[in-house]
Formats: structure tokens, C-alpha cells, sequence
């Protein structure tokens, strides 16, 4: 089995024996690596002439430093042959790792997700890059797994919640594992189980479809949107100072009290601090006109991680009612042929990065040369409106309408590239607000409903 095979199971694995050639000591700590202060970059590091791997951490380093790794990538795609051969080399070794993870998950005994046995939260450690070199590879690996994984008849719920967590990213899925996590997997998750009656080459066409779909749509939307959540976090930060915040670097052997090592949460957040302590310092690029705030203390961090959850599972039980027949009718009663999607990129003018809607609904009965679509948008909230008096919940839905009237109203340019009107500027109808009202009184209700069409927006409420 090739060398990075052997480093990605050392990582993945809570235990596994394997023989061959994975007996080699290539496995290099977490700790070590987050020290590597990556060189130049020069093909001799990593391979000879021929594009051939040198050195037993030569892989592991390669992987680790994005850049290096998208340089590779892009070489390779330009027809650069020792780029190619390098490439391919990690591409073998990854395919041969999810085929072993595969096999592995056998060994699940727990009802939920395979990260009872795999320790799926250490890929994005030591595979950091979420650009197509780091996708291509997560792809590979991905399909890899799937096709092992159907032969060995792992359960597809199994399946579906794995390809979530490798390609959509960890830190997204450490929620309370369980029943209501595997409920909360995406439309294309329940998707996949549907199709393990279909032929196998079918099947393998349709995933591989998917896999692609999550890695060029879904990931930049959800990354956006945490990120738009951690930027606006109110919690305790750690100091700006370099040297201040040098003094409080976490480590991931040694957890706050309560928490084991390995645990998911604990592994992002080591990782998002040294994203974070990176950043500051200068050594990792940031967007232009991103105001870097230092890292947030780990208590913060973690009540972040379980409010984006619970938000991202209120929005995932929207899109299903909207697209089945009694959400549509209830929002959409004039659309003929409703097609709801979710996290859609909207590149708005003069604005330098795309917005992604909760819900796009597009009434494809009204698309067509020379007509005007009809398209609506929807802005999903939660709020704890307990103890509020009947004027501070009109203010939060005047705040919430002009938020969405503002970043999912007027005209707009599709760019989900799976959708009909990818790369089409058009004029969004009807901007809808969508409330969680589980906790809401009748008379709140009542009153938000009446005050809707005054804000611009047409206002439901939804109780997952």
C-alpha cells in the first residue's frame, strides 16, 4: 500500500493494524506539522525528476502545505508531466485509504455515524486545502470509500453521512450524534441511499455526480456562512497581541477538563486557532478587506459550533418542507413547478463575493427564452423572543427583512453552476422570511404576520 495510505489510516483510525508496507513510521504529529514553516516551493522537496515521491515525509508535507499543493495541482492540469506523476501518486494512495476506511467501517458497532471508529476530524488537520487540488483529492478518496463500502454492503445511511462529512467538512457535523443527525443529512444523502437498489455503475455515475455537486457548491456556501457567524460572535476572544496569544496556544493532546483528546470539537479547534494565530501573523493569506479578530476562547468556540448546528439543521428542515407539497403550497401557491434548492450562490452587483440564499425557489414552468422567471427567496431565522414586549419583535423582524431584502432581493446573477439559471442575471419576485415558531405565542405571531407586508417581505412560520 503506498505511503500516504499508511499516514492518512495512522491519522483517520482509532485503531487499526495493518500489514506491508504501512508498517513504515511515516505518520508525522499534528504538533509538528503545525510548526512547518513551508519552504520556497521547489519540486525537489517532494519528488526526482521523474515526479517520483523522495523521502519518507516528502507526502505527508505536501498534503499538509496548501499552496505547494495547489501548485502541484494546477501544474498538472497545464500538462506539466513531473507535476502529474506527483499528483497521481497521492491520487493512488488516497483511492487505495478509502477503500481500507471502507473496509473498516464494518466495524462500526454504534447507531449513528462512522466517527464512532474513524476519526474523520483529523483529515481537515492534515489535509487543510479546501482548493481544487485538496477537493480533487477528497473527491478521490470519497469515491473510493462509496464504491468499497456498497460491496461490502456498508449500511447507506453510513455511506451518505461519511461523503457529508469528508466533503462538506467536519466541523459542520459535531452535533449530538444519533438518530436526529442522520435525519438531518441532506436531500443528495437520502438520494444516495435511494439508489442502492440501481445498477452498480449507475450508482457510482450518480455519486461521483454528487460528490462533485457538494464540493463545488455546498462547501463554499457553508464555510461562508461560519464563517460569517464567527465574525459576528460576541464571545471572550483570546488578545491580539502575537506574544500575548502565543501563551495560550492549545494543543491537541491536552484538552480542557472534560473533553478527551481526540474529541471532534476539540481537534477544530486547535485547528481553526492556528488558522486564526496564522493569519494574524501574517504568514496565511486572507481575503482583501477581511478584518482578522483574534481567536476565540474555547467555551465561545464550542457555543458557536452548537448554534451554526442548530441553525443549519432548522434551515436543512426547511428546504424539505418547502420542497415537499405542503410547504409549497403554503409559500408557494403559485408556482406551477416549484424547484427549491438550497445554499445557492447570488453574486450581487458591486459586491466583490457571492451571498448564498437558505432556499431559492424557481418556478420552472416559467423559464424560457424571452420570459420572465419567477423566483423567490427565503431568509430562515431563529430567534428567543421570550421576555420581549411586542415592539422589540417588530424591530427584530424590521432588522430581519432588511437583511434579506438587502443580501437576496432585486437583481441578481446565479452561480450554482447545477442550476437552470446558472450564469443568468435575473430579478428575485418575492423575498419570504421563514420563522422558527416553535415558541412564539399567537399573539406575537398574529402581529409579525400583520407588520410582514410593510417591511417588503411575506413572512411563515415553521416548527421543525
Amino acid at each position: 500500500m503506498p505511503r500516504l495510505c499508511c499516514w492518512v489510516l495512522l491519522v483517520l483510525l482509532a485503531s487499526t493494524q495493518l500489514g506491508g508496507s504501512c508498517s513504515e513510521p511515516d505518520a508525522v504529529p499534528l504538533e509538528e506539522l503545525q510548526k512547518d514553516i513551508a519552504p520556497s516551493f521547489d519540486y525537489a522537496l517532494y519528488c526526482d525528476e521523474r515526479g517520483t515521491l523522495v523521502g519518507k515525509r516528502s507526502a505527508v508535507l505536501l498534503v499538509y502545505r496548501a499552496e505547494h499543493l495547489e501548485r502541484v495541482y494546477a501544474d498538472s492540469q497545464t500538462g506539466n508531466l513531473r507535476a502529474r506523476a506527483l499528483f497521481g501518486q497521492l491520487e493512488t494512495s488516497l483511492r487505495a485509504t478509502g477503500q481500507e476506511l471502507a473496509r473498516q467501517s464494518l466495524g462500526i458497532v454504534c447507531g449513528s455515524l462512522p466517527a464512532c471508529v474513524v476519526q474523520w476530524h483529523k483529515l481537515d488537520e492534515f489535509m487543510p486545502s479546501r482548493g481544487e487540488g485538496g477537493m480533487h483529492l477528497r473527491q478521490v478518496m470519497a469515491a473510493s470509500f462509496s464504491q468499497e463500502a456498497k460491496l461490502q454492503h456498508v449500511r447507506n445511511t453510513t455511506i451518505a453521512a461519511v461523503l457529508d462529512v469528508l466533503l462538506v467538512g467536519t466541523v459542520l457535523k459535531q452535533g449530538a450524534a444519533g438518530a436526529t443527525e442522520v435525519e438531518a443529512a441532506t436531500a443528495d444523502a437520502r438520494t444516495t441511499a435511494a439508489e442502492a437498489a440501481a445498477p452498480v455503475e449507475a450508482g457510482r455515475l450518480a455519486l461521483a455526480g454528487l460528490e462533485a455537486r457538494i464540493a463545488a457548491e455546498e462547501l463554499p456556501a457553508l464555510e461562508a456562512r461560519l464563517a460569517e457567524a464567527e465574525a459576528l460572535e460576541t464571545g471572550a476572544r483570546h488578545p491580539r497581541s502575537l506574544n500575548e496569544l502565543a501563551r495560550h496556544r492549545p494543543a491537541s493532546s491536552q484538552p480542557p477538563a472534560g473533553i478527551e483528546a481526540d474529541h471532534p470539537r476539540w481537534t477544530s479547534y486547535v485547528a481553526y486557532w492556528h488558522r486564526r494565530y496564522e493569519e494574524l501573523a501574517g504568514t496565511r493569506p486572507v481575503s482583501p478587506g477581511v478584518q482578522v479578530k483574534p481567536p476565540l476562547i474555547w467555551n465561545s468556540y464550542s457555543g458557536l459550533l452548537n448554534t451554526f448546528q442548530r441553525s443549519l439543521e432548522f434551515q436543512r428542515a426547511v428546504t424539505r418542507w418547502l420542497q415537499q407539497a405542503e410547504g409549497s403550497r403554503q409559500c408557494l401557491p403559485g408556482m406551477k413547478q416549484p424547484l427549491v434548492t438550497d445554499n445557492t450562490g447570488l453574486q450581487l452587483e458591486g459586491r466583490a463575493t457571492p451571498v448564498y440564499v437558505d432556499q431559492l425557489a424557481v418556478d420552472q414552468a416559467t423559464l424560457g427564452p424571452g420570459r420572465q422567471p419567477s423566483i423567490h427567496s427565503f431568509s430562515n431565522k431563529q430567534h428567543d423572543f421570550s421576555g420581549k414586549n411586542p415592539n422589540e419583535v417588530l424591530k427584530q423582524l424590521e432588522i430581519d427583512s432588511r437583511e434579506a431584502t438587502t443580501k437576496y432581493g432585486g437583481g441578481v446573477e446565479v452561480r450554482r453552476r447545477s442550476h437552470p439559471l446558472f450564469g443568468q442575471k435575473v430579478r428575485v419576485s418575492q423575498v419570504h422570511v421563514v420563522y422558527d415558531g416553535a415558541e412564539l405565542s399567537f399573539e406575537f405571531k398574529d402581529a409579525l404576520l400583520k407588520a410582514a407586508p410593510r417591511f417588503g417581505v411575506q413572512l411563515h412560520f415553521y416548527v421543525p
